[in-house]
């Protein structure tokens, strides 16, 4: 059996544990081993988790380990997976039960599918990207690598969402809009155009902020 490493103890990572003990596998492909983390007190005044194992630099691989990052800022989501790619170390999967997956429906490594999440049919999410709680994401969309979708956001049919971009709470994207490289939604906004990359678009409807 999977011992699952989480990087990052903060509120994220408590997130991704309280998912991972209902997802897909949990107690028959995988058990949560732990989570890494710079800060040794990161859990004090919480209580219920698993122990911090030390910070992912000191931190001896075991043969069964595989990781997800729990990391909001994606740049340093970025730097954490080069590190452990480059010790040799594998990543899980965690998709929640309550998720709604659809035909043909696909989630790359290392990527948090959360509770209540809709991938409706020919949805393709790329590697190490989180899709948080009440999402829903149309059709033939295809979300790249290193994205955040964050919680109750409504993504139309045919959308193309680049690598590194953040969508906050509550926004929709039309369908066949692109939303480009390292581009930011912000919260409550709605998308009818397409964003640029690494633009920042704000507001109903989204404009870019000046």
């Amino acid at each position: 059996m999977k011992r699952l490493v989480i990087v990052g103890a903060g509120g994220f990572g408590r997130e991704m544990f309280a998912a991972a003990r209902e997802a897909f596998g949990y107690g028959e492909d995988f058990i949560v081993a732990g989570f890494l983390d710079d800060n040794p007190h990161a859990l004090d005044g919480f209580s219920g988790y698993p122990q911090i194992l030390g910070s992912l630099s000191d931190y001896e691989f075991c043969e069964d380990d595989v990781f997800i990052t729990a990391v909001g800022s994606i740049p340093v989501r970025r730097k954490i997976v080069a590190q452990i790619e480059a010790r040799g170390g594998s990543f899980a999967t965690i998709i929640h039960r309550s998720a709604v997956i659809g035909p043909n429906v696909a989630v790359g490594e290392g990527s948090f599918i959360a509770p209540n999440v809709s991938l409706t049919a020919d949805v393709v999410v790329g590697k190490h990207t989180s899709v948080f709680h009440n999402t829903s994401i149309g059709h033939d969309t295809i979300v790249g690598d290193f994205a955040h979708i964050y919680a109750q956001c409504s993504v139309g049919g045919s959308v193309r969402i680049a690598s590194g971009v953040n969508i906050y709470p509550g926004s929709v994207v039309t369908p066949r809009r692109k939303v480009c490289e390292d581009a930011v939604v912000g919260a409550l906004s709605a998308v009818f155009a397409d964003v640029p990359p690494r633009v920042t678009v704000l507001g109903n409807p989204a404009a870019p902020l000046s």
